[in-house]
Order: structure tokens, then sequence, then C-alpha cells
């Protein structure tokens, strides 16, 4: 027979994958008369007969609130990552610490900050991308490096081993005439870096109109993919750096590159200001301000 705290079903923050993942994670690894155990996304997401990203997704999410815990052991497959029940202390309380279910080691894959991983994934479409592959072999590679948590110095080295190794296993990496046709920029997109090389031209005499536009319409289509910014969003980063409020931050942005790797900075200057005029953050009334001065 196996139990379950009441304090944990009771829990009102879960999802429905979350609830389905308990009982399964109890029967596994809560035997009686034996130690707790633990098990792997993978077996747990073969039992559930689902996706095993959205169980690696509910797995790690129950981490973070401190249901479950994370176990870590080297095997013939490399480093795997196990998940167990936390100690009862822990799940009476819904908040824990995120210290203690983190590991310190930024090398290993679920630790790759949002930095990290947006640029390597921008590195892996424009690789896709160059050599005629399908998008699609990214997804494969992340689904693979969340569950094992490998450990390197090197991402984008290690999708171009990923790449190679696929080709090498006869997988069909290559894409198809339509698959290529949908990576390509649109008429929209090309618009929009031409109307952002309008702008470097009229302020810069000596400025030089890029031999490959379509190079620079595929950095503005990573922004929509990967970013997933709007053209609007796009245009509004663009008038704010050509502006008043955007001069001095112009000189770091000479390419559709820079702007693609600085548009998060710029979309939070444009997004703070609303016809010229500070805007305060979400919830927060000038009057409650006032009174605390």
């Amino acid at each position: 027979m196996i139990t379950l705290p009441s304090t944990l079903i009771d829990r009102d923050d879960l999802s429905i994958m979350e609830r389905a993942l308990l009982p399964l994670i109890a029967r596994h690894t809560q035997q009686w008369g034996d130690k707790p155990s633990d098990i792997d996304a993978s077996t747990l997401a073969q039992a559930l007969r689902h996706a095993p990203r959205e169980v690696i997704e509910a797995l790690d999410s129950m981490v973070k609130k401190g249901i479950l815990k994370t176990l870590r052991r080297k095997s013939a497959q490399g480093m795997m990552i196990y998940y167990t029940f936390a100690p009862i202390a822990t799940l009476a309380s819904p908040v824990m610490s995120l210290s203690a279910t983190q590991y310190s080691d930024s090398n290993y894959y679920l630790n790759l900050s949002n930095e990290a991983y947006e640029e390597l994934h921008v590195f892996a479409l424009e690789l896709c991308d160059r050599e005629g592959l399908r998008r699609e072999l990214f997804e494969d590679f992340n689904l693979y490096q969340r569950s094992k948590n490998n450990r390197s110095f090197d991402w984008c080295a290690e999708f171009e081993r990923w790449v190679r190794r696929e080709s090498i296993s006869n997988a069909p990496v290559v894409a198809s005439a339509q698959e290529l046709a949908e990576t390509k920029p649109t008429t929209e997109e090309f618009e929009m870096t031409q109307y952002f090389i309008r702008h470097l031209s009229a302020i810069d005499p000596q400025f030089e109109e890029p031999f490959d536009v379509m190079s620079w319409a595929a950095q503005i289509r990573l922004l929509i993919d990967t970013g997933g910014y709007t053209l609007l969003d796009i245009k509004s980063g663009i008038d704010w750096l050509f502006s008043a409020k955007g001069d001095w931050f112009r000189p770091n942005v000479p390419d559709a590159y820079h702007l693609r790797k600085h548009f998060k900075r710029l979309i939070a200057h444009t997004r703070s200001f609303r016809d010229g005029k500070p805007r305060l953050p979400d919830g927060i009334d000038l009057f409650d301000l006032y009174e605390q001065m």
C-alpha cells in the first residue's frame, strides 16, 4: 500500500501533469520496508505514455516547488538525473530555497542561463538553416541533453557533433524543399530589414549596404522564432534606437546581428515609455509612492 501526505494532495499549485506523475513516482520509489529510491524521466514518460518533454518540464516544476529533489549519478550513458520525493519537512512548505536543488557547476546542461540557452538556440537554428537541415534537430538535442544533464564547456560544439552523428546514422536530417522555404525570411521580415538599413544609412554617410541582405533578414527572423517578438516589437525597438532617447546606445548596434544580440535590452527601454512619458510597473500606484516619500 502506498500513501501520500495530505499536504501534498491538497496543494492547489499543481498542474494536471504533475498530479498524474505523483502516484507513479510513489509507485516506483516507495516500497514497503525498503529505503526510498528514485526514478528517471524516461521511465516515467513510458509509464504515463506521454511526451518526454512535457514530463521533464513537470518534474522540473515540482523540483522548484520543493516536492521532488534531483539526484545525479554517472552511468554508461553519462551523467543521469533521477527524481525522488523531497523530505517530508520540505513538502509541508510550498516554498523552497532553490539553492538546495541547483548545481553550482554552470557547465551542466540544466544549469544553462537563459542567455546561454538563447545563444545556443540561435546558433543551432543558424547552423540548420545554413546546412539545409531540419530545425527539429535542436528539439531532439535539447530533449536528450535535458534527460542526461551532461556537462560541456562548449555547447555549440556539442550541437555540431550531434548533427554529424545524426548525419552518419542516416537519420532524416535534410530538410525538404517546403521546410527550407518556410525557414527563409518572409517579405515582411525582409522589409523590416530594409527599414533598419535605411535608418543606419540616414545617420552614417559612409554606411555601406550589406552585400547579403538576406543574412540580415535571417537575424530578424531569429528574433521572431527564438525571442518570441513581433514585427511591431522590432519596429518599436528600431525606432527607439534611432530616437533621441536611444542615441547613447546606437553605437552598440552597427548591424542586424548586434540588433538581435542587444534586442532584449532595447525592447526593455522601449516598453518603459509610452508617448514619451515614463511608465510605472504594473501594480504600482503613483500616490502610494508619494506617501512613502
